[in-house]
């Protein structure tokens, strides 16, 4: 007995279904039919490739070229994939190609992501099978590598989707009966365009270990006290550099940065060009960074971040030289920003992701750097507003959980918590500031957020929010509502001369 037969739960795949002794390969059991059992071979022509080019060049698309793909070609893809190992060897898997096009734009109206490709593969596994362990996801997770892979080798692209919205409708769409549970979307189509180069990974000495664990886990807490600034450091790297897909700019965030600089800043645009110095700190994705220099060309911009890789990526976007937070590397011309050299200082959304104590650390630099007389610009999501109730609400009716999922601007990457105001300008007092001016900006969520967090909910429920989002606005235009309830917080500080 092998131990895979004594173990249950192990992952294991023989080539004949459980209980039948294993055939010579193209012929059938005796007693039973041919089609009864598989025997391993593909069911189409296959391009020859290297396995190891397979693993290595395979990439997730996200884009894909309308023209139909054979159902011969999925045929193969499903086969490859039904040829994964399954826990105990049970093949509780059942798959629903989906091409029809009217049946996928109802699976779209569920997720957008079920909406870029010809091809839907639902994956599904019995729901009672395999538990234990998540063996049944497993399984299921298994035939879906295989058919990534399969896919590769043929020239298609495929892009594994988890993100599908109510998973029980999406089995009702397709006439999945209710004891199969859909574990996941494949979309498969010919790629409109193909990374040559996949996102960087990190370094295998960093995530493999022998006999005992040996390193510092990466945090899976939201909870900036519960991250080292070197742990931190390490992922928001990986995930800038990696070509974070949500690296997009929210119209709302960006109006709220126009306005703030519109009201502070309104010779940012008639100043001489690179007269003045700003430092943008923290930047991350350089998303906020990129807007200020838009608005404020008269400054010469820097961005002191925590590695070079992450400063030189925001650097590049608003063509601005770095500078080294909290670790400066002099041998590598990675150097702290120079003291009382700037004009402005800003820090935006980014005392959230911090732990308390390198907050407090955080703005005595800030005071160092900008000249006497210079200001330090603070944008923060205040506690005192409706974020946090926001977070709740998201979490109750069972909204998309983990550290990446956190509710938060630009977006925030990482731990995140809303501020209370009283916290902010303690911290800027301790550190010799002076507050010159308070704003408030979004007291309740605006139109365009509605709208993206509704995105994926039918049309009754979309045109539902639509009408909430317009009694919210009224309700914002009430005296001091934004003043005192205001999601965005900004506070401009003063180094006193």
């Amino acid at each position: 007995m092998s131990p895979d037969d004594r173990n249950p739960d192990s992952l294991e795949t023989k080539p004949a279904s459980p209980g039948i002794p294993d055939e010579p390969e193209g012929s059938a059991p005796a007693g039973r039919a041919a089609a009864e059992f598989d025997v391993g071979k593909p069911v189409g022509p296959t391009p020859p490739m290297d396995f190891w080019r397979a693993v290595y060049e395979r990439r997730s698309i996200r884009k894909f070229k309308p023209d139909p793909v054979p159902r011969e070609l999925v045929d193969q893809l499903m086969h490859a994939g039904i040829w994964a190992p399954s826990s105990c060897n049970y093949q509780m898997w059942d798959l629903v190609a989906v091409d029809d096009p009217v049946v996928n734009r109802r699976l779209a109206e569920l997720s957008l992501q079920m909406g870029n490709a010809p091809v839907n593969v639902i994956v599904s596994y019995g729901r009672d099978f395999s538990e234990d362990g998540w063996a049944n996801v497993q399984s299921a997770s298994a035939l879906i590598q295989n058919m990534s892979l399969a896919a590769q080798v043929l020239g298609l692209g495929t892009f594994w989707i988890t993100q599908m919205g109510d998973r029980e409708k999406v089995r009702e769409i397709v006439g999945l009966p209710y004891d199969r549970l859909v574990i996941a979307v494949v979309a498969v189509g010919w790629p409109k365009f193909a990374p040559k180069q996949g996102p960087k990974r990190r370094p295998l000495a960093q995530v493999a270990h022998w006999n005992h664990y040996g390193g510092r886990p990466i945090p899976s807490s939201p909870r900036p006290a519960d991250w080292a600034s070197d742990l931190l450091a390490i992922y928001q790297r990986a995930r800038v550099l990696n070509g974070l897909r949500h690296n997009k700019p929210r119209p709302w965030e960006v109006r709220a940065i126009e306005q703030v600089i519109a009201r502070w800043f309104p010779a940012g645009a008639a100043e001489p060009a690179g007269e003045r110095r700003w430092l943008d700190v923290l930047p991350c994705t350089g998303i906020v960074s990129e807007r200020l220099a838009r608005l404020c060309p008269g400054y010469r911009f820097e961005v002191a971040e925590r590695t070079p890789e992450v400063a030189e990526f925001v650097a590049a976007r608003v063509r601005g030289s770095i500078r080294a937070w909290p670790d400066p590397d002099p041998a590598a011309g990675f150097h702290a920003p120079e003291p009382g050299a700037y004009d402005v200082v800003s820090c935006l959304y980014r005392l959230e992701d911090l732990a308390p104590a390198d907050r407090a650390t955080l703005f005595n630099d800030l005071a160092r750097w900008v000249r006497p007389g210079g200001r330090v610009l603070i944008g923060y999501v205040s506690r005192a507003s409706f974020h946090d109730w926001t977070e709740r609400m998201r979490a109750r009716r069972g909204g998309l959980k983990g550290v990446e999922y956190v509710l938060s601007p630009d977006p925030n990457i990482g731990p995140f918590e809303s501020l209370a105001p009283s916290e902010v300008e303690a911290l800027g007092r301790a550190a010799g500031l002076r507050v010159v001016a308070r704003h408030g900006l979004q007291a309740v969520p605006q139109p365009e957020e509605i709208a993206f967090r509704a995105r994926n909910f039918g049309p009754r429920k979309q045109g539902l929010a639509r009408l909430l989002g317009r009694a919210l606005g009224a309700l914002e235009r009430l005296p001091g509502v934004q003043t005192m309830r205001g999601r965005f917080r900004y506070l401009l500080l003063e180094r006193e001369r």
